[in-house]
């Protein structure tokens, strides 16, 4: 227990040595650390007021924002606004007065609806398709993948005079990766197309940043396209690999390669096809037909068949036998049937076109961690994997090997978020010992050793009053004393100016 005080005291002492300055710098800094942390934490929450925005439109929010008063901070790396809790409903209602953001779309309508009657026809027409524009503009950004987008309408004026009225056209510019820009092109062209009268989507054409055109599609496919169709194809069927493969081996034991094979070789096939059997639709036929006896006499008028039938000989019949009646002879029929037919055949032509691209084979390779296989045999894998590809041909080669898991780790974005209080914290209290110990320390040292005497100017010299000797009043008391009366007055008179 000695000890523990004597180490006591012998801090105090070292404690003591030091100078005040660095014990004033300390409490500065730790003061600085204190209101640092509890204005981090004492704040109040931040929340989500919008997400997603473009540029433009997020400019917009923060101006008004900053307008209005209103705290916010930016995330990922500036799409994602956040304001207090407390705050986020009068935020969003001042916002929507302000018509913030998409201000524009309805300031084109607003200044549609309230044109003047003095406007032309003109200037409402070019009114009106601005507004269009930008309303499809905003639906078109609104579609996944899109970053931004642009509409041009060429809308001719409707002329009755003219027989062949000229079609409306339209061009879409778009910001987006070659993969989703080609997925999208036929939607987007449906859209406007949809959006106009008398435009068809044929008749819009879409168009990349990059200068790549989308729809409509070429006869041939670039290059660049070509690459990004089957990087789509690629990593949907990674995808669709790692589906299979997570819920049977878990999340990181597996590392997957897909290769494939597709085919943009474009045909057009013009077929004619002929039916099963031919088409009756009409015939000319004549038939006839009789019955009865082959001698029996059918007569014509005024044909040489018409003569007496020869004579017959019939056997007598037996004594004592009963006869049977004579038969009667059969009667001569004939019939006769007219049929008319025309045989046609069954002939339809059809046009076809093979798709831009097909996939011909798939080679799969999947690499997965044996301590993590269990009950599941790599022949299962390999079955499961090809069963999920309806494709010509796939090939799957499955390899059980050990390697080493990564660590599974907090994701970059939520831990800077997590850390942003704490490191804007440090900062601010690197930037208080910066100025402390940088600015205001070298600063008072510096004043300490100034003499300020010396940079005063000196006080002017002033002359010092001369000494006069006193004076002699003796001859003025003999005066006084000879005339007593005359002094008495000249006291008086001087009392009475003087009242």
């Amino acid at each position: 227990m000695q000890s523990g005080r004597e180490l006591l005291h012998q801090v105090r002492a070292q404690a003591a040595r030091l100078p005040k300055i660095f014990w004033a710098a300390g409490g500065v800094i730790a003061v600085s650390f204190a209101v640092v942390v509890w204005l981090e934490m004492a704040g109040p929450p931040y929340v989500v007021l919008d997400e997603g925005l473009s540029p433009a439109d997020g400019g917009k929010v923060i101006a008004q924002l900053q307008k209005l008063g209103i705290p916010y901070q930016l995330q990922a790396a500036g799409n994602i606004i956040l304001v207090p809790e407390p705050q986020l409903a009068q935020a969003r209602l001042q916002l929507g007065e302000a018509q913030v953001p998409g201000s524009d779309v309805s300031t084109a309508w607003a200044q549609l609806e309230n044109a003047p009657m003095t406007a032309s026809d003109l200037a409402q027409s070019t009114m009106a398709v601005q507004a269009l524009e930008l309303s499809l503009q905003q639906s078109i950004q609104s579609l996944n993948g899109i970053h931004s987008a642009q509409v041009f309408l060429a809308l001719p004026p409707d002329t009755p005079f003219l027989a062949d009225q000229p079609k409306p056209t339209g061009s879409v510019v778009i910001q987006a990766d070659d993969a989703t820009a080609q997925s999208q092109g036929e939607a987007i062209a449906n859209l406007v197309a949809g959006a106009v009268p008398g435009l068809s989507a044929n008749q819009v054409t879409v168009e990349t940043t990059s200068g790549v055109a989308v729809y409509p599609a070429g006869d041939n496919m670039t290059t660049g396209t070509q690459f990004a169709t089957v990087a789509q194809v690629e990593t949907s069927a990674a995808a669709r690999i790692a589906g299979l493969l997570i819920p049977l081996v878990g999340a990181g034991n597996f590392q997957t390669d897909v290769a494939a094979n597709l085919d943009f070789t474009q045909e057009h096939i013009h077929q004619i096809s002929y039916g099963p059997s031919h088409l009756v639709t009409h015939q000319v036929s004549a038939q006839s037909s009789q019955y009865g006896a082959s001698m029996a006499a059918i007569g014509i008028p005024g044909a040489l068949s018409n003569e007496p039938p020869s004579p017959t000989t019939a056997t007598p019949p037996t004594p004592g036998a009963t006869s049977a009646p004579p038969a009667t002879p059969a009667q001569p029929q004939q019939t006769s049937s007219n049929l008319d037919q025309t045989y046609v055949t069954d002939q339809s032509e059809s046009d076809i076109t093979n798709p831009d691209w097909t996939v011909k084979s798939v080679a799969v390779s999947v690499v997965l961690n044996k301590a993590a296989l269990g009950a599941v045999t790599t022949e299962q894998v390999k079955a499961a994997i090809a069963g999920a590809f309806a494709y010509p041909q796939v090939t799957v080669n499955v390899l059980a090997a050990s390697f080493q898991k990564p660590a599974t780790s907090l994701s970059s974005g939520v831990m800077a978020q997590a850390a942003a209080p704490l490191t804007q914290g440090l900062l601010e209290l690197l930037a208080a010992a910066a100025l402390l110990f940088g600015l205001a320390l070298p600063v008072g040292r510096r004043i300490g050793t100034i003499n300020i005497q010396a940079l005063l100017p000196p006080p002017p010299q002033r002359s010092m009053p001369v000494a006069l000797p006193p004076r002699d009043f003796s001859d003025l008391r003999e005066q006084a004393g000879g005339n007593i009366p005359g002094v008495a007055r000249l006291l008086q008179t001087w009392a009475e100016d003087n009242e």
